[in-house]
This record gives structure tokens, sequence and C-alpha cells, in this order.
């Protein structure tokens, strides 16, 4: 196979950690754009090659794929400059790395023509990237989608298979639920955990104290969760029907912590149906529960 050639515009954590990760596994990196020069100077200094550069010039027409890992908000932006200064070749991949935006924003703001001699993706990680080092270690065991159109999509297969990443294709459609469900597997995470903490507060837990004590809760139920899934690996007042501890816990709430009621409620119904699933309750249990909780 022929190297190809990458631009990556956006020297951010995202930006640099799949830089690297390309260049270690046989694509050649043309250089970085970043709105910051230190960014794309880090950028370059990693890898080992290519440019580092605010402009927008004549060498990303050198480019197989162009890679966008910026902010949401001004991808449009990016691309319409792209194709407005002429600086996409045709047979080309226009890329980005955002969960939300489906690979359309690419031609949102601008008519192409010959638009289909061009490739067009989204590639979207589900993973949290925290820093450089973090993102090439965890990148390549990522579970990654591909959206795009079929130039795109083959580009996209290729990438990742390089990368030996796992990945599914997905329709443009399907995009705000796919990324909806990303936000309640990771940020909801983090606000229920920010709940439990201040929870434990309220009985005179320190946050470091409650930490130790719900990490290796946390870590266990996920490890249940992948070992039986989610119905099987529910445990819990719920899921064996406690009426009574349920009970104790709204009059706590109500008492101490009456603005978090409401989501405490909201999450138990929910949970009724996964105890209803599982089998673990009856009939009057799922009655009684579900009529306390709402």
């Amino acid at each position: 196979m022929q190297q190809k050639k990458v631009v990556i515009i956006g020297a951010g954590t995202v930006g640099q950690s799949l830089g690297y990760l390309l260049a270690n596994n046989g694509y050649q990196i043309l250089g970085f754009i970043s709105r910051s020069l230190p960014s794309a100077e880090a950028g370059k200094e990693l890898i080992g090659e290519g440019i580092a550069t605010t402009e927008y010039s004549d060498f990303l027409l050198e480019a197989d794929l162009i890679i966008i890992t910026t902010p949401d908000q001004i991808i449009d932006q990016i691309a319409t400059k792209l194709f407005t200064k002429g600086l996409v070749k045709k047979g080309s991949c226009l890329i980005h790395c955002s969960g939300a935006l489906t690979s359309e924003i690419l031609f949102s703001k601008v008519e192409i023509e010959d638009k289909v001699k061009y490739g067009y993706l989204s590639v979207h990680p589900l993973q949290a990237v925290a820093d450089i080092k973090k993102g090439i270690k965890l990148l390549p065991d990522s579970f990654f989608t591909i959206e795009g159109n079929e130039i795109g999509q083959k580009v996209g297969k290729e990438l990742l298979n390089t990368l030996g990443a796992d990945y599914a294709v997905i329709s443009s459609q399907a995009k705000p639920l796919y990324h909806a469900a990303a936000c309640v597997a990771s940020n909801y995470l983090v606000t229920i955990v920010d709940l439990a903490l201040k929870m434990n507060q309220q009985v005179g837990i320190s946050n470091e104290e409650a930490l130790l004590g719900l990490a290796p809760l946390i870590e266990g139920t996920l490890q249940n969760i992948k070992e039986m899934g989610t119905v099987e690996a529910l445990t819990g007042p719920i899921s064996r029907g406690d009426i009574g501890t349920i009970k104790s816990h709204l009059q706590s709430l109500q008492e101490l912590m009456p603005k978090n009621l409401d989501l405490y409620k909201k999450l138990g119904v929910y949970t009724i149906e996964m105890a209803e699933e599982k089998g673990s309750i009856n009939k009057k249990e799922v009655e009684n529960l579900k009529r306390l909780l709402n």
C-alpha cells in the first residue's frame, strides 16, 4: 500500500495522540496546523517529522488525509476555509473526530462541484483522552464509530484496521443518539459519582475517604457488566424488592438533600424496569416500587 500523507489541524491531545499513532503505523505526517504555534511545534517534536504552522498553505494539497481535531464549533469554519482556498485535492479525504457532528458538517457552508470525488468522514473514539500519553496508550484499544460517504468509510476502516482498533459504521441519522449514549455513560457517570460523594459528605465522610470506598465498588460493577451484561449485573435494594430500604433512602434525601430527591426517584424507576427484566422482583413488588418512586 502506498504511504498515505496526513495533515492534522488541531494539535491538542487527540490530534497529537492520533498523529503519533499514525506515524508509527506507516502514515507520513506532513505537519500540524494550530492556532497556537507552540502546540503545533509540540506535535512535530512528538512525531519527529513534518512542519508546524498556524498558516493554511499549499502543502495541504499533498495530503491524502486532512484530519480536523479542533473543538466542534469551528470544524465547519475550517472545512469551509480549506475548500474556499482550494487546499483540498480531489481524491483526498477530509476527516473530523467529533462524536456529535456528522461528516456532512464538512460541506455545510460551501458549494462543491464533484462532491463525490472527495472523501468525507467522521471518526470518533469512545474514549476520554485526558492527556497525550494516555491517548497514545488508550486509543488503539478504544471502540470507534465511522460515519461518512463511501470513500470516507473505506479510509476510516483502513485507518482503524491499521491501528488495530474495533469500530462500527453508523449512519448520519444515528449520530445524535450515539453521542447521547456516550454522554450518559461517561459524563453522567461523573455526575452520579459526584452525587454519591455529596451524599457521603452529609454523613461526615470526606471525598477522599468516600472515593477510597466507592472506586472498588464502581470498578467491580463495571467488571460485572463486562462479564454478565447490565441486567444480570444489577444488584441492590430495587433488584431484590426491598421497599423498606428504598423508603429510608427517600426519607433521608427528603430531609438532607431534597433537591436531589427527584433524580434518585427517576433513576430508581428506570432500575425497576431492569429488575423486572431480570426477573428478580415479582409483579406486586414492581407495582409497589413504582408507586413509591412515582
